[in-house]
């Protein structure tokens, strides 16, 4: 706690300090396409703008009415920005690595640290002092950019997430601790579905979805390889400046991923549900086999997402990713949607059988939204499930069920004689 006091003291101290502006900086900042999801319990500095200063709207002659005019407006009001010598700010703009990191030297409240160049292709550039700086500071590995910084090249988003990622870690142990946690947990995007994001990257955006600071698009996604504009980024970083150096476990998205990250599951996390007595971890029994009690097939439970539906409304990190306008939601208790491996072993599929098989309401063979489970590249049961599970052909999909809002109680049986137990407390 000592650490974390030490950083939070130093974040204020380096707010109030004055901060040059470098002359042409095409700098920064980001949001607006970029909403936050579910709850975040953070004010957001650039949510808070809620007008636009004189001094922005006469500095920069093309921001007004633009969707990050008050944002924009922030950052330059703490020196964060600066525009074009032709009266601009070009928010639409591609923003450069050497841009963003000028921004990003500016807005934190890391104790500054006078680090070496790494680069050579960075030498004499007007970001070299900048660069140098958040590498000290730990913001940038150098190792990411072996064959050159390239401060001109466009900025990609996971590059813009990372950096800052990077930041929050340095900024409190908490955030080290999240970041751990997040190793092995379900992202929820539909690129991981997709296979398109990388699961080295995972804990990095991990980090800066659980926070709020990036929210994602309209569709759920993050859209790593892409570029970023200046506008977004400077909404970014002003999200940032809130959460650099407060306590990883106040964000409760982010608890819900480093439940799953840890234990497979966000149960405890997003219900009343707690486990009973000697109950194991859905993690503890990821890898092993369960034989249906009439035989009829073999289920191995990889993941457990739970979503609060008890007051009607889809709550938590993960409720856009299985959740859509036409899910049919069962008002007054949790909706279960679990991750499975599955080998029938009748002739033909039959749900029914299969559900009578299992000990109880815990995991039913019941499809997901299929419109839902299509557009974020999950896969479930279809509409025959014959096209899907097939004898002694071993299958990997999404079923879902609901948990009793109140009184519930639920286990899980394995072969090693391993229980899950959970009941609502």
């Amino acid at each position: 706690m000592s650490r974390l006091k030490k950083q939070i003291e130093g974040h204020e101290k380096k707010k109030k300090r004055n901060v040059c502006i470098v002359g042409l900086l095409t700098t920064v900042v980001l949001a607006g396409t970029l909403l936050p999801v579910g709850p975040v319990h953070l004010t957001s500095t650039a949510i808070a703008a809620s007008g636009t200063s004189d001094t922005a709207l006469s500095k920069f002659k093309d921001i007004k009415g633009h969707w990050a005019q008050a944002t924009i407006a922030k950052a330059y009001e703490k020196n964060l920005i600066s525009g074009y010598q032709d009266g601009t700010f070009r928010p639409n703009g591609k923003i450069t690595r050497g841009e963003y990191a000028t921004i990003l030297a500016r807005a934190t409240g890391l104790e500054k640290v006078e680090g070496q160049n790494p680069f050579a292709d960075l030498k004499g550039h007007w970001s070299e002092a900048a660069v140098s700086q958040l590498v000290g500071q730990g913001f940038i590995n150098a190792g990411d950019y072996a064959k050159g910084f390239n401060p001109n090249a466009e900025l990609t988003r996971y590059e813009m997430m990372k950096w800052i990622a990077n930041g929050l870690m340095k900024s409190g142990g908490s955030f080290q601790d999240a970041f751990n946690d997040t190793k092995n947990t379900l992202l929820p995007t539909p690129e991981v579905n997709r296979g398109t994001i990388r699961a080295e990257q995972i804990p990095y955006l991990a980090l800066v979805r659980g926070t709020g600071i990036v929210g994602g698009f309209q569709d759920g996604t993050l859209k790593p390889a892409d570029s970023t504009t200046r506008a977004e980024v400077s909404a970014i970083l002003l999200r940032y400046m809130d959460v650099e150096g407060t306590d990883a476990g106040k964000y409760s998205d982010l608890n819900e991923m480093r439940e799953v990250g840890t234990t497979g599951t966000n149960l405890t996390t997003i219900s009343n549900y707690r486990y009973t007595k000697n109950s194991v971890k859905v993690s503890d029994i990821s890898k092993e086999e369960t034989n249906l009690s009439n035989k009829s097939g073999v289920v191995t439970l990889h993941r457990y997402i739970v979503v609060d539906v008890t007051q009607g409304k889809a709550k938590g990190i993960y409720a856009p990713l299985f959740i859509g306008p036409e899910t049919h939601i069962f008002k007054g208790n949790y909706m279960a949607f679990a991750d499975i491996s599955f080998t029938s072993k009748i002739e033909k599929s039959n749900l029914i059988t299969f559900n009578g098989g299992l000990y109880n309401g815990f995991l039913q063979f019941n499809r997901l939204d299929l419109k839902q489970a299509s557009k974020n590249g999950l896969v479930t049961i279809p509409e025959s499930s014959r096209d899907l599970i097939k004898k002694d052909v071993k299958k990997r999909f999404w079923i879902t069920s609901v948990l009793d809002g109140k009184n519930g109680a639920y286990s899980f049986n394995q072969k090693s004689e391993n229980i899950l137990k959970i009941q609502n407390m």
